[in-house]
């Protein structure tokens, strides 16, 4: 038989009644309303029978003043209905009973009273008036906003997030406000991946965003939108290093899980088993000082740009991608090139002032190969619009980047039909994977280990030991600034002198500036104790890795009068003795799809090629003037001392202008 509703408020704890109304409810044949409104009334006549003398056996425990604060509940917070700020938190009275009952939050934090958590509190009305304050109802866990953020304009505002998973690990993201311009599914779901539990009830569930919306915390921060330096200030996702309690600044992103930063094993273990193991090996020395100068290239405010690890399979490529990504945290930091060059910007925004390593250069689309270079290196991304048609800011970055793949960038062009440019080929860096000492990858490996043993270790000790020797390098980096600005300033000048031939172009200086800045951040990190390196370690691999690119370009000089040479051999060449009718030759009438005439001597062929020809398809992709002032520069081109062109009687009959192309172009080669 049901209890009557004087044996159910006689028997209550404050635990129960706040917990089990709804149940007791349904046991005692009510609507959860009318339940209430009678259990409130014959609790208020217990509590003034509890005060007299001769108190009922049943009569329920007092609660304490000490276990409530003023919103009623232990450990609780009030916070106003959404949509009215300025509405008072209700109180209660001295017997506990709702003062002024009205809509409101309410945040439990912990200790005696219900579980833990945000609960949305109601009012119960009857024809429209309030008539008391309706059990809480939990929305969510434990859910704290602690700041508000806005940017250096005061615009794109936000809010500071707290709150613990299931394993008590505290997780914070700074939420933008605009998140909250529609159905709150995609705040929930970022919520959800990152471990706060919320209610499954479709009603409750949606006024997370509410409860977020209508807290006002005092404090101040600044939101940036992209990783990296900012002022002497460095910002990651999760964690900033240089601001203060005055000044803080946060990281504001729709989302914070699409960089793999974390940490496993020990700095120690990472010194002893990853890091020290590469000594003597120049590519393995030279991957991980790129760790380090990811941050740095912010630092000394210096170009972006990349390395290009190029080799066969099985040279140990991956190997080296993994020991440098160990540098920020797991093996799964080192992303790959299958992406669009939409989704590489994005990897780019979110990496910015950070090392890029992406595997596998192949698995990228060729057409989007060469835009690819420039998008990396350059920092900047599409200009894009808003739906009314008004211009957005476009994404902004300075990124560092390892790349590893069989074929080079210039390859990859070619496959689509292009031809790589020395602007792209300056901003990836085609490196030679194999070291030339018949080990692959490596220089040296351990007496009586063979390489592929190496290899394996390697990789294990980066599976185990990972993500803290970048924390603890800009630990070091954000004490001081502008020392570490002077050092690495004054170390990569002295290394690119050491570097690059005296002579050497502009763009070959440029290249050199990028191995000395790497090797600088090397260098840095030794002298941090971060490396388990001799100082010049870092500065040894970075020669001999700069000494292999620079044989390997043959050349001091600009990498373009180069290409436009072998053009021009490599057109002479194939269509020598189709196109090119002998000169005095009696059937020069036959021959089809002419381009000129070849006069053969004994230093060698030369060729008169038709102005229009030579323009459209023996200098295709450059620029027909500056492909014959780089053939005249060799000597390779008769001139008339004031043009390019010449016009000599030609055996057809013709006085035309003409390009005279001598032998000198193949002594050059």
């Amino acid at each position: 038989m049901a209890l009557s509703i004087i044996d159910y408020a006689a028997r209550l704890t404050e635990q129960e009644y706040l917990n089990g109304r709804r149940q007791m409810a349904a046991n005692a044949g009510l609507e959860p309303a009318e339940f209430q409104a009678r259990v409130e009334t014959v609790r208020t006549h217990l509590m003034a029978l509890a005060e007299a003398p001769s108190q009922p056996p049943h009569a329920p425990q007092k609660f304490r003043k000490k276990d409530r604060d003023e919103s009623g509940l232990s450990g609780q917070r009030a916070t106003p209905a959404p949509g009215r700020p300025d509405s008072p938190a209700p109180s209660r009275d001295s017997s506990g009973q709702t003062a002024n009952p009205a809509p409101h939050f309410e945040l439990v934090e912990a200790g005696i009273g219900p579980t833990p958590g945000v609960y949305w509190c109601d009012v119960v009305r009857d024809r429209g008036t309030i008539t008391g304050q309706a059990s809480p109802e939990w929305i969510c866990g434990r859910l704290r906003v602690t700041a508000m953020t806005r940017d250096a304009q005061n615009g794109e505002w936000g809010r500071l997030l707290v709150f613990q998973d299931a394993d008590a690990n505290e997780h914070r993201w700074t939420c933008p406000q605009s998140m909250h311009a529609g159905n709150g599914d995609e705040l929930r779901s970022m919520l959800l991946r990152e471990g706060l539990t919320i209610t499954a009830n479709p009603r409750l569930r949606r006024m997370v965003g509410d409860y977020i919306q209508s807290e006002s915390p005092n404090v101040r921060a600044r939101c940036v939108s992209r990783t990296g330096w900012h002022g002497d200030v460095y910002v990651l996702p999760r964690q900033t290093f240089g601001d203060t309690e005055a000044a803080p600044v946060l990281f504001q992103a729709a989302t914070i899980d699409s960089i793999s930063l974390a940490q496993g094993g020990t700095l120690e273990g990472w010194l002893n088993n990853v890091s020290a193991p590469c000594v003597g090996n120049s590519r393995l020395v030279f991957v991980i000082c790129m760790g380090f100068a990811g941050p740095c290239l912010g630092l000394v405010d210096d170009d972006g740009g990349g390395i290009h690890l190029r080799g066969s399979s099985s040279t140990g490529k991956t190997t080296a991608l993994r020991i440098s990504a160990s540098v920020y945290g797991p093996p799964s930091y080192a992303g790959t090139w299958r992406a669009t060059d939409n989704g590489l910007e994005g990897v780019a925004a979110m990496h910015s002032d950070m090392l890029v390593i992406l595997d596998e250069l192949s698995q990228l689309e060729p057409r989007h190969a060469g835009q690819v270079a420039y998008l990396l290196a350059n920092g900047q991304g599409k200009s894009r619009s808003h739906r009314d048609g008004s211009p957005r800011l476009p994404a902004r970055w300075r990124v560092l980047f390892l790349s590893a793949g069989e074929i080079g960038l210039a390859d990859l062009v070619a496959e689509s039909g292009g031809r790589a440019r020395a602007g792209q080929e300056v901003r990836v860096i085609d490196l030679a994977a194999d070291a030339g000492a018949g080990l692959g990858l490596f220089d040296r490996v351990p007496d009586g280990v063979a390489p592929g043993v190496f290899a394996d270790a390697l990789r294990r000790a980066c599976g185990t030991h990972y993500g803290h020797a970048l924390p603890t390098f800009l630990k070091v980096l954000v004490a001081n600034p502008g020392r570490a600005r002077e050092i690495l300033r004054a170390l990569r000048s002295s290394i690119a002198d050491k570097l690059a031939p005296h002579d050497a172009s502009g763009q070959v200086q440029r290249v050199a500036n990028r191995f000395a800045l790497v090797a600088a951040a090397g260098e840095l990190a030794t002298a941090y104790k971060l490396t388990g390196w001799e100082t010049g370690e870092a500065e040894r691999a970075a020669q001999v890795c700069f000494r292999a690119w620079f044989e390997a370009r043959g050349t001091a000089g600009n990498a373009e009068p180069v290409a436009m040479l072998s053009q021009v051999r490599a057109f002479l060449e194939v269509n020598g003795d189709a196109r090119f009718s002998r000169w005095g030759a009696a059937d020069s009438a036959r021959t089809i799809n002419r381009a000129g005439f070849r006069k053969d001597s004994a230093a060698g062929p030369t060729y008169f090629v038709e102005r229009e020809c030579f323009r459209r398809e023996v200098c295709q992709g450059f620029d027909p003037q500056a492909v014959a002032r780089a053939l005249a520069n060799t000597g390779a081109l008769q001139t008339d001392g004031r043009n390019f062109s010449c016009k000599p009687l030609l055996p057809d009959g013709r006085r035309t202008r003409v390009y005279v192309i001598l032998p000198a172009l193949w002594g050059d080669e």
